[in-house]
């Protein structure tokens, strides 16, 4: 990798849900004798990232992502430091043992994923300059909650307004409703999808039409005996139900299916393309980050034996009703067998498919290629 300075030091690989700006070792450890200047990560232009724990106490660290640990070294101020080889670029899983235990590292980047708190890194990719924090006028993302009649309690939600949202107070706006992943949450498409950053950019250089973001927890705690269960099959059911009233009643949303879309990654976009298939009267496009069935076992079939894709027998009307209707796929993903099928089904069945497939695996270096595609095709016809 030759990673250029600028991407190394761009402030969209620090801001994070913890803190906007970048995380510096705090004075109080080790007496003080740290200064604000310690940074606790730093990557370097070949991919190789720089690490540091403190645990004076500790007597084995070790750090890296499976199948790719080494072990820290103690330094006599009792900082544990060591060097990483990524071998590809992107958001990266960073874990931290101590004593054979994992542990979060208070000195590494802090995110949510995997349903709990985690370490990761960024290795900048120089081919993704769209998610970089540039000098643009930047949207605003709120925090909603609201109550929803199918889960029994109050959900949240974060939402992404475009720059001129509070300026012209006039206009009203088409709506993506954009879902994350298993294990992971609302926070997760601004704090690692960098979605809003690559929304502003794409405002700036006039690539798409302006509209608004929602994004919720579709790792969804439904209450029916008086505890949460997890239940994500009731997520869309949720959405349309609370969700989209929620918004259009409080935001200057445009109340037309033609002004909603729906996309998401992984879990987000196998809801996503059920919402779709089912709801075509509800939402007029879809983006879908790893297409719409399951990474299954060898022999099953889906198209044999998923009713919601009998929306696709009617291509006419699915056509006219669902435009885009946008595919997306790591070339390293584990599904791209089943997404090849989609796309040979589609075209059997005359169902206008867009499909592009990007370097990486399940990711969100794929993920983040993927909404700067959709966000400049999705709108345009209404």
């Amino acid at each position: 990798m030759n990673i250029p300075e600028c991407f190394l030091t761009n402030q969209t690989f620090d801001s994070r849900a913890i803190g906007f700006n970048r995380q510096l070792i705090p004075n109080m450890i080790n007496g003080g004798k740290h200064g604000d200047t310690n940074i606790g990560y730093k990557v370097y232009p070949d991919g190789k990232v720089w690490v540091s724990l403190y645990g004076p106490t500790a007597n084995e660290v070790k750090a890296g992502y499976p199948n790719n640990f080494v072990p820290l070294e103690k330094q006599d101020d009792g900082m544990w430091t060591g060097t990483i080889q990524y071998e590809e670029p992107g958001l990266k899983e960073l874990h931290f043992y101590v004593d054979g235990v994992r542990i979060i590292n208070p000195l590494a980047p802090i995110g949510y994923g995997w349903g709990y708190g985690i370490n990761y890194i960024e290795v900048p990719d120089p081919d993704q300059d769209y998610i970089l924090i540039k000098d643009v006028p930047h949207g605003t993302v709120s925090q909603e909650y609201f109550f929803s009649t199918v889960t029994g309690e109050v959900e949240c939600c974060y939402v992404y307004t475009p720059p001129k949202y509070r300026e012209d107070l006039d206009t009203k706006y088409p709506v993506l409703y954009l879902q994350h992943g298993g294990g992971e949450n609302e926070t997760c498409w601004t704090h690692l999808g960098k979605a809003n950053f690559i929304m502003d950019n794409l405002l700036a250089e006039g690539k798409a039409v302006p509209f608004i973001i929602v994004m919720n927890n579709a790792m969804m705690q439904v209450n029916t005996d008086g505890n949460p269960h997890l239940d994500t099959s009731k997520y869309n059911e949720m959405v349309i139900k609370d969700c989209i009233p929620f918004i259009e009643k409080k935001y200057r949303a445009i109340s037309d299916k033609k002004a909603r879309a729906i996309a998401g990654l992984s879990m987000g976009s196998l809801l996503s393309g059920k919402m779709i298939m089912e709801h075509y009267d509800v939402f007029g496009s879809a983006g879908l980050f790893t297409g719409y069935t399951y990474p299954v076992m060898p022999g099953y079939d889906p198209h044999m034996q998923d009713e919601q894709i009998k929306a696709l027998d009617d291509a006419e009307t699915f056509n006219r009703e669902v435009n885009p209707f946008f595919g997306a796929i790591g070339d390293h993903e584990v599904s791209l067998p089943l997404f090849e099928k989609e796309r040979a089904y589609c075209k059997e069945k005359g169902v206008n498919y867009i499909q592009k497939i990007y370097p990486g695996y399940h990711e969100w270096r794929v993920w983040r290629a993927a909404f700067h595609d959709y966000a400049q095709i999705v709108f345009r016809n209404i």
